[in-house]
C-alpha cells in the first residue's frame, strides 16, 4: 500500500509540473505520427491542394501529374491527327502516327488537322520497314494552299508534292531503311485556319526481303536461313510466320527488336516444334529474346505477333477495347550449339480420391469437428510416396458471407462450400467419374469407428486419441454492476490563436478519473491538404503516443471541419488535442470530455475469454470499453465499414457532401452493447461506460457484467491431442479412433478387433486418458506432452517445415479444418494461447490500436500506422518520465524520445519474438525458412501476427473464416489445387486491373541498392509466362466478366479507397475534361484520359480519389454480388487497407484459392517494385507465393525475423506503412500450363 500511495504521489507531483510547464514554441519537437505522412516535393516544395511531380506517391491521395491545360474538349474531328492538340512543329516534336491502324480520331490515328498563318508547320512520322512502298497524300481545305514534305531520319529531304492554291498533294515511293518517316506539311497561303484531310498507305510489304508478306499461318511460314531480317504487322496482317531448318540438340536462338523502330509498339516471339506444337513464349514489353533447345530434327516455325493487337483481344459488344500496335521489327536467327532447357513451373504431386467425406455443420458442438478429424486420415494420407487426397465438406452452415447487410440471403458459407463441390464435380467429370458420398456420423466414436472399418480392410496400426466433445469451459462472472449515469460533458474551445495551441503537443490538460471519453473537433477548416491531419489525439503521459486522428473528408477533400475523433479515457493522465494543419488555416479546436464511470477486475487466468456487456432498459447511446492492465483499448474494434451503401459507380461521400454518413461512427441507440477480448493478459482491467454522445437522456440506468469464459484446460488437451492424433494417423495412413477419458467405447472396441489392430499411438496431452488397451494390442508410443507429439511428427521424413498454428478462444473448433492442412504438410497443430509472453494479444492490441487511431475514408476504416523511429528508442516507464523531467527543465526537446516510441518496431519485435521462442521451444526452428499458418478467425488471431512472421527466416499464411466450414473450404479447395484449377475453363488465361502503375521509376531499398520499375510491363512479361495468355482489362463490366469466364491469376493495382472498393476506369463521366466521352476498356488503365493520353503512352498512370482523372468506384458489396464462381483463382492486390477491410473475403467467398495484399498504406513505386520482383519470382520460376514474398521484405520494409538494422531503420524502412498479409496456405505455387491433370482414383 505504501508503495502504492507513493507512487500516486508521484503521479500528482509530476501533474503539477507538467501542467504548468510543459510548453515550448512550436515546431521544436520531433513530428507526431500523422495518418498521412506528410509528403514534399523533390525540390522540397509543398503543395497544400494537389500535389505536381512528388515522390513517393500515397494511394487513396490525390496528385496532378500533367501541369499541361487539357486538350480541346468540343472538337467531332479532334486535330491535330487525333491528338486534341496542335501537332509538332518541326522534326524533333513530330507527332506519332499509326498508317496500319484504325482511323478513329484518337491520338495518332486521326487524319485531320489545321494549319493557318501563325501555325504554319505540322510535323508527323511514322513507322516503315525497308523495301515498302508509301503513299501519302494531302487535301487542304478550299482556298487554303498546303505543301506536303518527305523526310528520312536523317532529316534529308526525299520527296515533296507542292501543287498550287487547293490542289491535293500527293507522294509514293520506296522506302530504303526500316525505321521512322517524316511527313512536314507547310502552310503556303489562306485567310484563317484552314483544315486539311490526309492519308498515309503502306501499299507493298518485304518481309525478311522476300518482297512479300510473311505468312500468317504456321503451314505457309517464310523459310528464313541463319540471319538478320526486317518485316512489318499491323492490324491487317497481325502475324509473321518465319520456318527454319534445326537439328536436334541445337540452340535455337532468336531476337527481336521493335522498340527503335515501331512506336509505343511490342511484338512478341512464339516458338513452335516442326509437329505444330507451341512450345515457349518470349513476352517481354518491347523487345525479346528466346534460346531454346530443339527436341526434334525439321522446320521449327517462330511467330511475331502483337501486343495487344487486333486479333487475340476481346470482342465485347456492350463497350469497345482499345487495340493497337503497328509498325517494322528486326528478327535476328541464329543456331547455337546447344541451349539450356526452360525451366517449367514445378507442380505439387496429389493423387484425388472420387469420394466427398460430408460433415454436418453443429453449432452447438464440436461434435462435428471431432467427426471431420477422424476422416482426415481417409482423405488425406501418404501411402508410400503418394498423396492421396479427398474433400471433406460441412453442410449446414448458413452463416452469413454478406458483410454489408444489404441482402440478407445473398451468401452464406454454404455457398461457399457449394463452389468447391462444384469444382471437384467439375473435375471428377472430366475425367469420367463421379463422387462418391459419405455422410460422417453425427457422434463422432461412432463415426470413427465406421470410417476406419470402411475404408481399412483391415490395419496392424491405429492411432488412439480423446473424443473432447463433451468437454464445456467454465463461465464466472468478474464484475456486475447496476447504475444510473448522469449526462455530464465538459466543452473546452480553444481558438486558433491561444497560445495553449502553440506547444508541441497542442492544447494538453490532465484527465482525472471522473470523465471516460473525449472527442476532438477542429472547425472552420479552410484549406485542403493531402498531407495533413485535420485533428489528432496524443496520450501524452503516461502512454506517450497518439490515439486517434482525423483527416477525411477535411482536410483532404476540401474545407470543412475535422471532428470524428471519440476516444475513452483509458488511462488517467495528460492528453492533447492539436490540428497540424497551420493555425491560420483553421477557427478553434473545440474538445469535449464525456463523463462516465470506470470499474476494475483483476484477471488471474489469461488462457480465457473476456466479455462485457452493457444493457439498459430504455435504448441509449452508452458504450462499453475494455482496457488492458497496460492501459491500452482492446475492446471494441472500430467497425470496419461504416454508412450505406450506394448503388454501384456511386462513390460515397464525394467532394464532401454537406450530408456524409460514411465518415464518422455515430451507433444507433440500442438496448444491449458488447465488448470481447479474446486473449486478455493477466492483471488489472478497467471497464468503461460513458456516453457517445454529449445531448441525450439526462439520466440513464444500465447493468454492466463482465463475464470470464475460462478455457476447460481437459478440453484444449483433447482438440490439440485429436487435431495431432489427425496428422500422424495421416502420415501413416492408419485410422484414427476415439476413447473417452477413462473407457473404451464398445464401437472403439470392435473396430480394433475388426481391423486386427496390434499397436496403437496414444496422443493424449496432458494425460487426459487413462484407459488401458486389451491385451495384444501394445502401446507403440503414448504421447502426452506437446514436446513428445511435435517430435514424433518431426520424426517423418515427409514432415514438411510447416507449422500450423490455431485458437481453441471461440471453442467454436478451429482445430478440425487446421488439422486437414497439418496433415497435408505433415505439421504439428500448435495452439497459439500455449505461447509465453502471449503473442496474440499483441496481436489484437495491435490492430485494435490501428483502427482506433485511423479514419474512416469513404465509408471503409482505413487503419492507421504504428508509430516509427529513424533510430532504436529506449523503451520503459522510467526512461520516459526522465526524458519529460529533463524537458521540463532545459525546455529541449532533442531529448524527447519521438512520439509513440517507436511502437511499430517494439510491438512487433516484442510479438515476433514470443512466436519464435515458442516454436523454437519445440524444437521446430530447422533449417532453412520455416512456413507458417495460422487457422482461426481475423477477430481471434489478428492479421499482424502472421504478417510479422514474414522475412528472411520465415514465412506465413492465414486462414480467415467466421466458421470451421469457412476456413475447412479454403484449406481444402488448397490442398485439392492441383487438381481443381483443371476445372477453371479460363486456367491458362490471367488477368490485372492495372489502374495505378509506375513506369521508369526508380526506388533505393534498405541495401543502397536501386531499381527501376515498369510495372504494367512487367506484369504483361510475367503473366504471359509459361505460355500463359494475359488478357488485363480496366472498365469494371469487361473486368468481371472476365473473372467469371475463369483466370487463374488475378492482379490489381489501384486506389483501395480506405478498403471499401476496386477502382476501374469509367465508361463514361461527367466527372472529367470529355463528359460526353465512352472510354473504352484496354490492357492497362490510362488514368490521363483526362488529358486525352490512350492505354498505348507510356509513363506514369495515377487516378485520383476526386477529379481530374478521377477513377470508378465499384464497393465490395457490389463486387460480392456481381462475382460467381472464382475456380480457385489466386488474387494478388496492390492498393492500400484493402487486406484489412472486407475485400479478402469477398473473394475468398466465392472460391479463390488466395488473397494477397496490403493491410496499411502502399506507396508507389515501392509496392510496384516489390511485386514485380515477386511476379518474376512466383509466375516465370515457380517459387510458392510466401518465399516468393519474404525474400522481398528486408529490402524494402521491416524484417522481423532478423531485426538487422538495415531493415530496421534502413531508407526504404523510412517511407513504407505497409502490412503486408496473405490469406491462405503460403506455400501455394500458382498454376502454369504446363501442368498436367492429375487422374483421380476410385475409393
Amino acid at each position: 500500500m505504501k508503495n502504492k500511495t507513493r507512487k500516486f504521489g508521484a503521479v500528482v507531483f509530476f501533474a503539477v509540473l507538467f501542467g504548468t510547464l510543459f510548453y515550448v514554441p512550436a515546431s521544436s519537437m520531433k513530428e507526431n505520427s500523422p495518418y498521412i505522412p506528410y509528403q514534399l516535393r523533390q525540390d522540397g516544395e509543398s503543395y497544400n491542394d494537389v500535389f505536381c511531380d512528388l515522390w513517393p506517391l500515397i494511394p487513396d491521395r490525390k496528385y496532378i501529374l500533367f501541369n499541361e491545360p487539357a486538350p480541346m474538349t468540343k472538337s467531332d474531328e479532334n486535330p491535330d491527327a487525333g491528338t486534341k492538340r496542335d501537332a509538332g512543329k518541326d522534326f524533333v516534336r513530330a507527332t506519332p502516327i499509326y498508317p496500319g491502324e484504325l482511323i478513329d480520331n484518337t491520338p495518332g490515328r486521326g487524319r485531320t488537322g489545321e494549319l493557318s498563318s501563325s501555325d504554319q508547320q505540322d510535323w508527323y512520322f511514322f513507322s516503315i520497314c525497308e523495301g515498302q512502298t508509301v503513299v501519302v497524300t494531302l487535301t487542304p481545305q478550299t482556298g487554303f494552299d498546303f505543301d506536303l514534305y518527305l523526310i528520312d531520319e536523317n532529316e534529308v529531304q526525299i520527296a515533296s508534292s507542292t501543287n498550287a492554291g487547293s490542289t491535293p498533294e500527293s507522294i509514293t515511293t520506296i522506302v530504303t531503311y526500316t525505321g521512322y518517316l517524316y511527313i512536314q506539311l507547310l502552310y503556303i497561303s489562306g485567310s484563317g485556319t484552314g483544315e486539311y484531310a490526309f492519308s498515309v498507305t503502306l501499299t507493298t510489304q518485304d518481309d525478311a526481303n522476300s518482297g512479300n508478306d510473311a505468312s500468317n499461318t504456321f503451314a505457309s511460314a517464310l523459310l528464313i536461313t541463319p540471319g538478320d531480317y526486317n518485316g512489318y504487322l499491323d492490324m491487317s496482317d497481325p502475324y509473321d510466320f518465319y520456318k527454319f531448318q534445326v537439328e536436334t540438340g541445337k540452340g535455337i536462338h532468336l531476337s527481336l527488336e521493335m522498340q527503335d523502330t515501331a512506336y509505343l509498339t511490342d511484338f512478341d516471339l512464339a516458338l513452335y516444334s516442326p509437329t505444330g506444337d507451341l512450345v515457349y513464349e518470349e513476352n517481354q514489353y518491347y523487345d525479346d529474346e528466346l534460346l531454346y533447345p530443339a527436341t526434334e530434327t525439321g522446320e521449327w516455325r517462330v511467330r511475331i505477333d502483337i501486343f495487344p493487337g487486333w486479333t487475340d483481344i476481346p470482342n465485347p459488344t456492350e463497350w469497345e477495347y482499345y487495340a493497337y500496335g503497328s509498325g517494322a521489327y528486326s528478327l535476328s536467327l541464329s543456331i547455337q550449339t546447344s541451349a539450356p532447357t526452360p525451366t517449367k513451373i514445378p507442380q505439387p504431386q496429389i493423387s484425388p480420391i472420387a469420394k466427398t467425406f460430408k460433415v454436418t455443420n453443429d453449432a452447438t458442438s464440436t461434435k462435428d469437428e471431432f467427426g471431420y478429424l477422424a476422416a482426415i486420415p481417409a482423405s488425406n494420407y501418404l501411402k508410400g510416396e503418394t498423396r492421396f487426397v479427398a474433400p471433406i465438406i460441412y453442410t449446414g452452415d448458413d452463416t452469413p458471407t454478406n458483410y454489408y447487410e444489404t441482402d440478407e440471403d445473398r451468401g452464406t458459407v454454404d455457398d461457399t462450400a457449394q463452389y468447391l463441390i462444384d469444382d471437384w464435380n467439375t473435375y471428377l467429370a472430366m475425367h469420367g467419374k463421379t463422387s462418391t458420398p459419405y455422410d460422417i456420423p453425427v457422434d463422432p466414436v461412432a463415426a470413427a469407428a465406421e470410417i476406419a472399418q470402411q475404408n481399412w480392410g483391415s490395419s496392424d496400426l491405429a492411432v488412439v486419441a480423446v473424443d473432447g466433445s463433451g468437454y464445456n469451459d467454465e463461465v464466472k462472472t468478474l464484475l456486475k454492476r447496476t447504475k444510473t449515469l448522469t449526462r455530464n460533458v465538459d466543452i473546452d474551445e480553444v481558438e486558433n490563436d491561444d497560445p495553449k495551441l502553440q506547444g508541441e503537443f497542442g492544447y494538453m490538460q490532465f484527465i482525472g478519473p471522473k470523465w471516460c471519453a473525449i472527442s476532438v473537433n477542429t472547425t472552420g477548416i479552410e484549406t485542403t491538404s493531402g498531407s495533413a491531419t485535420g485533428a489528432l489525439l496524443t496520450q501524452v503521459f503516461p502512454k506517450f503516443i497518439d490515439v486517434a486522428a482525423d483527416d477525411w473528408p477535411s482536410p483532404y477533400d476540401g474545407p470543412g471541419y475535422a471532428g470524428d475523433i471519440y476516444y475513452p479515457v483509458t488511462r488517467i493522465g495528460f492528453w492533447s488535442a492539436l490540428s497540424t494543419l497551420s493555425n491560420y488555416s483553421y477557427d478553434k479546436i473545440t474538445v469535449t470530455k464525456y463523463q462516465g464511470n470506470r470499474y476494475h477486475f483483476n484477471v488471474k487466468n489469461e488462457d480465457s475469454v473476456l466479455t462485457a456487456k452493457l444493457v439498459t432498459t430504455e435504448a441509449s447511446d452508452l458504450l462499453v470499453f475494455l482496457v488492458d492492465p497496460a492501459g491500452h483499448i482492446r475492446a471494441p474494434d472500430m467497425p470496419i465499414w461504416n454508412g450505406p451503401v450506394n448503388p454501384i459507380h456511386v462513390w460515397n461521400g464525394l467532394e464532401n457532401p454537406t450530408v456524409n454518413p460514411w465518415r464518422c461512427w455515430n451507433p444507433e441507440p440500442h438496448t444491449e452493447v458488447t465488448a470481447e477480448v479474446m486473449h486478455p493478459e493477466k492483471g488489472w482491467w478497467t471497464v468503461i461506460v460513458v456516453p457517445r454522445y454529449g445531448v441525450g437522456a439526462s439520466k440513464i440506468s444500465y447493468t454492466v457484467t463482465v463475464d470470464q469464459r475460462i478455457v476447460n484446460t481437459k478440453r484444449a488437451d483433447a482438440e490439440v491431442s485429436a487435431a495431432n492424433a489427425a496428422v500422424i494417423a495421416s502420415l501413416n495412413h492408419a485410422p484414427l479412433l476415439y476413447v473417452l477419458e477413462d473407457t473404451i467405447p464398445s464401437s472403439t472396441s470392435a473396430a480394433l478387433t475388426a481391423l486386427g489392430v496390434n499397436k496403437v499411438i496414444f496422443v493424449e496431452r496432458g494425460d487426459i486418458g487413462s484407459v488401458s488397451f486389451p491385451s495384444g494390442i501394445s502401446l507403440e508410443a503414448d504421447l502426452t506432452t506437446m514436446e513428445q507429439i511435435v517430435d514424433h511428427i518431426k520424426s517423418y521424413d515427409s514432415s514438411e517445415n510447416f507449422i500450423t498454428i490455431t485458437s481453441l478462444k471461440t471453442g467454436d473448433g478451429f482445430f478440425a479444418p487446421a488439422a486437414y492442412l497439418a496433415a497435408y504438410h505433415g505439421s504439428p497443430v500448435l495452439r497459439i494461447e500455449d505461447a509465453p509472453g502471449n503473442p496474440a494479444a499483441m496481436a489484437d492490441r495491435i490492430e485494435t490500436w490501428r483502427l482506433w487511431e485511423g479514419d474512416y475514408y469513404h465509408g471503409s476504416r482505413a487503419p492507421g500506422h504504428l508509430p516509427e523511429a529513424e533510430e532504436p528508442v529506449t523503451q520503459g516507464f522510467i526512461p520516459l518520465l526522465k526524458a519529460l523531467f529533463n524537458f521540463l527543465k532545459t525546455k529541449d526537446p532533442e531529448g524527447l524520445p519521438p512520439i509513440g516510441l517507436d511502437a511499430d518496431r517494439y510491438w512487433r519485435a516484442e510479438m515476433y519474438n514470443e512466436t519464435y521462442e515458442w516454436i523454437a521451444s519445440n524444437g521446430l526452428d530447422l533449417e532453412g525458412q520455416e512456413a507458417y499458418c495460422f487457422v482461426a478467425p481475423r477477430t481471434d488471431i489478428y492479421l499482424p501476427l502472421h504478417s510479422v512472421m514474414i522475412g528472411n527466416k520465415s514465412y506465413a499464411g492465414h486462414i480467415p473464416g467466421d466458421t470451421p466450414a469457412y476456413s475447412s473450404a479454403i484449406i481444402v479447395r488448397s490442398v485439392l489445387y492441383p487438381a481443381l484449377i483443371f476445372a477453371n475453363p479460363n486456367r491458362n488465361t490471367t488477368t490485372a486491373q492495372l489502374m495505378n502503375y509506375p513506369d521508369g521509376e526508380t526506388w533505393t531499398y534498405n541495401n543502397g541498392d536501386s531499381d527501376t520499375t515498369y510495372s504494367s510491363r512487367t506484369i504483361k512479361q510475367t503473366f504471359s509466362s509459361h505460355l500463359r495468355t494475359f488478357d488485363g482489362h480496366c472498365l469494371w463490366d469487361a473486368h468481371i466478366q472476365r473473372m467469371n469466364e475463369g483466370v487463374s491469376v488475378f492482379y490489381y493495382t489501384g486506389h483501395g479507397t480506405g478498403g471499401s472498393g476496386i477502382s476501374a476506369q469509367y465508361y463514361q463521366t461527367e466527372h472529367c475534361n470529355y463528359p460526353e466521352q465512352t472510354w473504352w476498356d484496354a490492357w492497362r488503365g490510362y488514368s490521363a484520359f483526362d488529358v486525352w493520353r490512350m492505354p498505348r503512352s507510356n509513363g506514369l498512370s495515377w487516378y485520383n480519389p476526386e477529379p481530374p482523372s478521377l477513377y470508378d468506384i465499384i464497393q465490395y458489396d457490389h463486387v460480392d454480388d456481381l462475382t460467381e464462381n472464382l475456380r480457385s483463382c489466386a488474387v494478388f492486390y496492390q492498393s492500400c487497407s484493402t487486406g484489412d477491410g472486407y475485400g479478402p473475403l469477398v473473394y475468398l467467398d466465392h472460391g479463390a484459392v488466395l488473397w494477397y495484399g496490403n493491410a496499411g498504406s502502399g506507396l508507389r513505386p515501392e509496392a510496384d517494385l516489390m511485386d514485380d520482383m515477386f511476379f518474376i519470382s512466383t509466375m516465370m520460376h515457380g517459387e510458392n507465393v510466401g518465399q516468393a514474398y519474404s525474400k522481398e521484405v528486408w529490402l524494402h520494409y521491416r524484417d522481423f525475423t532478423t531485426l538487422h538494422p538495415l531493415s530496421m531503420y534502413g531508407p526504404s524502412t523510412q517511407e513504407v506503412t505497409t502490412v503486408q498479409c496473405i490469406y491462405g496456405d503460403p506455400t501455394l505455387v500458382l498454376f502454369s500450363p504446363e501442368w498436367s491433370n492429375p487422374t483421380p482414383v476410385d475409393p
